[in-house]
């Protein structure tokens, strides 16, 4: 008889509850950051997405014996993005300036990460939510075609066909970018 790896069987609370607060928090320490990015790189503020990550850790805290140990992260992930849509911003945009990649270059030197990480969610608003998800999830969070479409629940060919038309879309918005520093005199 094979036993189920999702919890450790036992009949004592007590015991079960320990296991299930370890599990819980080994889960949290391993996926919490890439939960957070998931939901920033999907549009929403820092504030609204630390919410809706811990509301996927209190869902996952509900949930934790249907949840496979080597599937962790992918339930994380789609629960996240459950909850952010159930949340109603599935197509709210980051509110950024137009103008923003003129000040972040600006202030630019060898470890200006927060120049970096602005103009990364400059040109990911500037992309079809749709697009920048997949993009996202593939590119910065590592997750394969075949794992980002279980857990947008799409086909594998259109996984690859938004991951070509995202990053279409993000040279497109580089090159807009790229020309605006030169004429402002940022190269």
């Amino acid at each position: 008889m094979v036993e189920s790896l999702a919890m450790p069987k036992s009949d004592d609370p007590a015991t079960r509850s320990a296991a299930d607060r370890d599990r819980l928090g080994r889960m949290f320490d391993a996926h919490y950051e890439v939960v957070w990015r998931t939901l920033r790189r999907r549009g929403l503020n820092p504030d609204t997405a630390g919410d809706v990550t811990q509301e996927t850790f209190l869902i996952a805290a509900e949930r934790l014996g249907d949840i496979h140990p080597q599937a962790e992260r992918a339930f994380l992930i789609s629960t996240a993005l459950r909850a952010a849509h159930t949340f109603g911003r599935k197509t709210f945009r980051w509110q950024l300036d137009d103008s923003l990649h003129l000040r972040a270059s600006g202030a630019r030197d060898a470890g200006d990460a927060r120049a970096d990480v602005e103009l990364c969610d400059l040109v990911l608003s500037k992309i079809s939510p749709d697009l920048a998800e997949v993009f996202v999830l593939f590119e910065a969070e590592g997750l394969s075609s075949r794992e980002i479409a279980g857990l947008l629940g799409i086909p594998r060919g259109s996984v690859r066909s938004r991951l070509r038309r995202a990053r279409e879309q993000f040279r497109a918005v580089v090159s807009v970018i790229e020309q605006d520093m030169k004429r402002e005199g940022h190269s």
